[in-house]
């Protein structure tokens, strides 16, 4: 049976009780596998927020990764968070996913917890084999319901099998929530007898912690009387940064007072990335922190921007747009994947014609050309509907 939910406007609230409030009544024990603090990274960002979510009216448990890849396949220079907050949540290393002499460990902590549900995100087929086989084990064990809230059905990068192992991890659940109309038709067409829920990405609301105001930003930054265009999050070949840096000179024809700001960790080589700004002449242009930035300077880097720029080849959904709304930035996107669901055409930012840097360009001036009292009133309205009480109450 296939189910497709929008964000909820409950046809309760006038009074009496939903169905969901009498099949879910009272307190439950809610558990979560997947990676935590201190792992850092969106996933472990979504687990922890949608579990402190939860928290508020069930008894919940996270059941982390000891560690989350090996060294050896990691892209990245850290796989740890150093933020100084920790979050205010149980949670346990159990499991090293690709140690498979972890995985009976996992399942013996989690029956011994007794929860009724288990939350996993699914984004990559590299945990298919740990995810697939806990499941089983905890199936046959005890009754327990299993539901995933799937980032990507379709991947970015190719990996053997994919299909099989998603179906193997995936096989067994109650239910799967996806978080764009991309990845619901996706999975629809892997798994067309299992029980999907078309969701939404929510907003992550944990960075604005109140430290800077855009002018104090600025001026920390030194972008007083700049137009700044963020990049911000992981940077992979698929994420078109190359594509924004080409297209940078044509956008400081139209728009000379313009500045890139690029903020991010470069998984594989960040040579090509530096030569790019160099062979262009664009270093004065250009600001370039290659790191992980730590959830304290997330907010600086959102309050000092004009726009968020996504000038993605592919994509699903964004955790970056739901970092933006919160701040109540605008963005400009490319039409690929989810995107264009979160970024509206001409009201919280531009969708560009095609994945061009000609296209590109264009929806970044015609961005500025927007009334921004307009953009902001439309981000709040946006940002309502994609809240993590909402997104609790669809679970």
């Amino acid at each position: 049976m296939k189910i497709a939910f929008q964000p909820p406007q409950s046809p309760y609230s006038g009074g009496g009780e939903s169905p969901l409030d009498r099949g879910f009544r009272g307190q439950k024990k809610i558990a979560f596998l997947g990676p935590a603090y201190p792992l850092r990274g969106g996933i472990a960002q979504f687990i922890t927020l949608l579990a402190l979510e939860l928290k508020k009216k069930h008894e919940v448990k996270i059941f982390s990764f000891s560690k989350q890849y090996p060294t050896i396949l990691f892209p990245g220079k850290d796989q740890i968070d150093r933020s100084e907050a920790k979050p205010d949540m149980e949670i346990e290393p159990v499991v090293t996913p690709y140690n498979p002499i972890t995985w009976l460990a996992a399942v013996k902590k989690i029956n011994q917890w007794q929860p009724d549900v288990l939350i996993l995100k699914y984004w990559i087929p590299f945990f298919a084999p740990c995810f697939g086989w806990i499941i089983r084990k905890l199936k046959d064990r005890q009754k327990i319901k299993v539901v995933y809230a799937i980032d990507n059905i379709v991947f970015h990068e190719k990996w053997p099998l994919a299909d099989k192992l998603s179906k193997y991890a995936l096989g067994r659940a109650d239910a799967l929530i996806t978080m764009s109309d991309v990845v619901f038709e996706d999975t629809r067409k892997l798994l067309p007898n299992a029980n999907i829920v078309k969701g939404f990405h929510p907003t992550y609301n944990c960075y604005n912690l109140g430290k800077f105001s855009k002018e104090s930003a600025r001026k920390k930054l030194q972008v007083e009387d700049k137009k700044v265009i963020l990049f911000f999050g992981y940077i992979k070949p698929y994420k078109g940064l190359e594509l924004l840096i080409n297209s940078f000179p044509a956008i400081l024809e139209k728009l000379p007072d313009a500045h890139l700001m690029i903020v991010g960790e470069v998984y594989g080589d960040d040579l090509v990335y530096f030569k790019l700004i160099e062979s262009l002449n664009l270093q004065k242009q250009v600001t370039f922190l290659n790191r992980f930035a730590t959830n304290e300077e997330v907010e600086l880097y959102y309050k000092v921007a004009d726009v968020l720029a996504l000038p993605y080849l592919s994509a699903t959904q964004s955790g970056v747009v739901q970092i933006a709304y919160d701040f109540g930035l605008g963005a400009v996107c490319t039409p690929v994947g989810g995107l264009p669901e979160l970024v509206i055409d001409g009201k919280t930012g531009t969708v560009a014609k095609d994945v061009s840097e000609e296209a590109f360009t264009d929806a970044i001036v015609e961005f500025f050309e927007l009334d921004k009292v307009e953009i902001a009133t439309n981000i709040l309205v946006e940002k309502s509907k994609y809240s993590w009480e909402k997104f609790a109450e669809l679970l």
